[in-house]
């Protein structure tokens, strides 16, 4: 099992994060571990270097954070290398509703856009109630992309999936009627499996884990006709063919 996003850094998410990659050792085959401020990516490719071949990192900016996009950009630059993937990044228009700071969000995310075309790795999106506008911004880049958490509607869901563009499918998959439908559009051969942990959990109160990525595969498996293991061992490959993960 491959958790292609959860953010195992981010402050406060759990008591002892050694702990939890521990444990997800005894299962799974690998996590990729994103981060979405300077602070978190500096954590990230910390926890990695101290579990290579197991814990591989992103480093990204969050549309809402307000803070230092630049270093991160910086920070991106100097661990091309030790990175699998830019992100998360994108837009965010469900908290912000100013129209003078969603153009601002443009401008920083195109500058993402920028550096994966120079780093020639893959991006993952976040676009929170902003989902067109960012797949206009990525349409014509060139860039492999993956939208993670998608929550927008079928259609686009569709044209993004036409495009040749990934959509990760989360444990929202575990409750969210929206998500199932969305579920039925993605092939086999483009599922991929998040837990956006320690958020979305299948389990409340606790927080999520990066092996509930079982827990989906099980919904999915049930929606699509298919085995559990079918689903995991799709998603296994699919996450190592688009962040070309050395496992």
């Amino acid at each position: 099992m491959i958790d292609i996003h959860c953010h195992l850094c981010f402050p406060g998410a759990y008591k002892n994060v050694n702990q939890v990659v521990l444990r997800a050792k005894k299962e799974m085959l690998g996590i990729i571990t994103s981060s979405a401020r300077y602070g978190e990516g500096l954590r990230v490719l910390e926890l990695a270097e101290k579990n290579k071949g197991f814990v591989f990192p992103t480093l990204g900016y969050h549309p809402t954070e307000g803070t230092d996009h630049e270093g991160v950009l910086k920070l991106i630059e100097e661990n091309r290398d030790k990175i699998v993937g830019v992100g998360e990044c994108g837009l965010d228009y469900h908290w912000e509703k100013d129209p003078g700071k969603r153009e601002e969000q443009k401008k920083i995310f195109q500058k993402f856009i920028d550096i994966t075309k120079k780093t020639n790795i893959p991006l993952v999106i976040h676009s929170w109630d902003a989902e067109q506008e960012c797949f206009d911004m990525v349409r014509d880049s060139g860039v492999r992309c993956v939208f993670h958490c998608y929550s927008g509607s079928k259609e686009l869901a569709q044209e993004i999936l036409d495009s040749g563009f990934w959509i990760s499918v989360s444990t929202q998959v575990c409750f969210s009627k929206n998500h199932r439908k969305l579920v039925k559009l993605i092939p086999l051969e483009k599922v991929l499996l998040e837990t956006d942990a320690p958020w979305l959990s299948p389990n409340k109160p606790e927080p999520n884990y990066p092996w509930n990525i079982k827990i989906s595969a099980e919904k999915i498996a049930d929606i699509k006709k298919v085995s559990k293991e079918e689903v995991l061992e799709y998603a296994r490959k699919n996450a190592i063919k688009f962040f070309s993960l050395d496992i």
